[in-house]
């Protein structure tokens, strides 16, 4: 398969299935917005004499550039696998007409750097803009050293650039090796259901190692000092989310038997065929409890730190909206891709008698399983770091009020429902019989 045939496939089964191609797309220019606007902090702080607050800003670019590389390697690897997912069939059907797992993998990559490439203006010209918020709000505050001007240029394309093409292409291999693997004809004869597949024991047991290593993390930065300990906790964060992103479908079935009383006993049929619907889609509702778990986590991480310092820096509130916002744009467009995948179901159950309301009743009960997962397990993944290193720098978990544990819980409840729910008014107003036909939306 030659190179030019390679990307002919890519465009058709972009064209195919537009909303895996928007929500990769999504997914690369929030990671190269975030990527330019912390590299120009740090290198316009490198091109001043040295002080303090120049220390600081460098410091402080460069730390968010590293966790931001960090986030998007990770989130973008399960956004485009859930993209990957999505088009099982369609790389069941060329498997089934000769193509060999190479030329399946190679497809990807093409998409994926194709992708990246588009995305790649658009995340640095907005990466300026919030370079120049970032950098005005500080001068606002008297952080900024005299005589620093604010530099985005070529450091931060290349640096956009270079994320942009080594979490593409990390994603799309990851994406891809399952799908070049699986027998055509186990997918073609397969059930309708999308992600009704049982994850598989080397998943199970990738996770325990995760768990496992982010507790010896834990414990290492606990038995080290108080300053490293803070460092720290964003990778040890990190870790427990790795490991959730492979329990994911684990915790899915969990918080399913977890719900299916109260949705049963309250929700009615909605309720019954959420509860039977979040079971049988269990690998595929992974894909949203990362990123909820994801900016669960980084919330209450960042709100116990706020409120033990007592009086937080400008940059510290900074990197929270920023972090958090970057994380629940991610999560939306996981569960936006998720519902739009639906179309041919969603269709089903109104040829047999469903009205609009009871899908958007469905819909919503299911949310309420998605958000107890995803935000169940960032609330853990917090708690799990902070419980045994926030005291150790001085900022317990106890310090963080009620009204944040509430805020929050809703937060995440808002995001799952209103994300969930967005693509409904479109998706509705296709005939049922034509939505029976269609492979998406």
């Amino acid at each position: 398969m030659s190179l030019f045939s390679t990307t002919g496939l890519a465009a058709a089964s972009v064209k195919a299935r537009p909303s895996a191609f928007v929500g990769t797309f999504a997914a690369l220019v929030f990671s190269a917005t975030v990527v330019t606007a912390c590299v120009a902090i740090a290198v316009s702080a490198g091109g001043v004499p040295a002080s303090a607050d120049q220390a600081v800003m460098s410091d402080m670019g460069v730390a968010f550039s590293l966790l931001t590389v960090y986030l998007s390697i990770f989130v973008i690897g399960q956004v485009m696998s859930l993209a990957v997912a999505q088009r099982r069939r369609e790389s069941a059907l060329l498997r089934a007409v000769g193509a060999g797992p190479w030329q399946i993998r190679r497809m990807v990559a093409t998409e994926a750097l194709c992708t990246a490439l588009l995305a790649l203006p658009v995340g640095y010209g907005l990466g300026a803009l919030l370079a120049q918020v970032w950098f005005d709000g500080m001068a606002g505050q008297g952080m900024v050293p005299d005589g620093m001007a604010l530099r985005v240029g070529l450091p931060s394309l290349f640096a956009a650039f270079g994320v942009l093409f080594v979490s593409s292409q990390l994603g799309g291999l990851i994406a891809a090796w399952r799908a070049s693997r699986t027998r055509p004809s186990a997918v073609l004869a397969g059930s309708q259901v999308q992600g009704g597949e049982r994850p598989g024991w080397i998943r199970g047991l990738a996770s325990l190692v995760f768990l496992a290593g982010a507790a010896a993390l834990t414990a290492a930065a606990e038995a080290g000092s108080a300053e490293d300990a803070a460092s720290e906790v964003p990778l040890v964060l990190l870790a427990y989310l790795v490991a959730i992103g492979l329990a994911g479908p684990w915790i899915g079935r969990l918080a399913t038997v977890v719900a299916a009383p109260l949705l049963r006993g309250f929700g009615g049929a909605a309720g019954e065929l959420a509860v039977a619907g979040c079971r049988a889609r269990s690998r595929r509702l992974s894909a949203a409890i990362t990123p909820i778990a994801l900016v669960t986590a980084f919330a209450v991480a960042k709100f116990v730190s706020l409120t033990g310092t007592g009086d937080p820096e400008w940059m510290d509130v900074f990197g929270t909206l920023l972090y958090a916002g970057f994380a629940g744009l991610v999560a939306a467009n996981t569960l936006v891709m998720l519902t739009l995948e639906r179309l041919r179901e969603f269709s089903l159950l109104r040829t047999v008698g469903a009205d609009k309301r009871q899908v958007v009743a469905v819909v919503v009960a299911e949310g309420a399983i998605t958000a107890l997962a995803g935000v169940g397990a960032g609330v853990l993944a917090a708690c799990a770091v902070m419980v045994p290193l926030g005291g150790k720098t001085g900022t317990p978990v106890s310090g963080l009020p009620g009204w944040a544990w509430a805020a929050t819980l809703f937060c995440g409840a808002v995001l799952v429902w209103t994300a969930s729910c967005a693509p409904l008014a479109r998706m509705l107003r296709v005939r049922p019989i034509e939505g029976v036909v269609r492979r998406s939306s």
